[in-house]
Formats: structure tokens, sequence, C-alpha cells
């Protein structure tokens, strides 16, 4: 199971306060589905108001894989914590 400092450690340009500013990050935890499988939890204004829409936090989900290297951002975007545990629970 990955730790948030264990994912931190293995990639800390992803963490840096420009990377968090340029993607629109607010927070990141680690979590852990059903299936066993880590995701980090991002909640993110990225690219929220893209077309005039209003700036709106989210939440976005990356896998992390082998020795806590962070993959591709699922496409499911969840607009409260307790929607990201549900899809949690469910996979």
């Amino acid at each position: 199971m990955a730790t948030m400092l264990q994912v931190r450690n293995a990639q800390p340009d992803w963490f840096s306060p420009g990377n968090k500013r340029f993607l629109g990050d607010k927070s990141y935890e680690v979590r852990t589905a059903t299936s066993g499988t880590p995701y980090l939890v991002r909640s993110t204004y990225a690219w929220s108001d893209m077309f005039g829409k209003p700036k709106t936090l989210r939440y976005r989900l990356n896998p992390i894989g082998s020795e806590c290297k962070i993959e591709p951002m699922l496409d499911e975007e969840f607009y409260t914590l307790a929607e990201v545990k549900a899809w949690l629970n469910d996979h």
C-alpha cells in the first residue's frame, strides 16, 4: 500500500509549488480502492474555467503504479469526496 510520503518522495517535482499552481491543484491524498489499487486523489480547479465557465473544485484520480509512480489521470470527474469514496469502494 502506497503512502503519500512514498509518492512524494518518488516524484517530488509533481508536488512542486509551480506544478501545483500550473495544474490548479489544491490538495493531494492517497486512497486505496477495494481492489487494493492505490490512487492519488487530487482536489483541483484544473481546466474547470474553460470557455467562460466559473472555476469549480473537482476531484480527479491518478492510479499509483509500481515504485509509487503516478500514472495518467482517469477520465472520471467527481464533485465531492463522498463520490470519490463511493467510486473507490466499487473498484
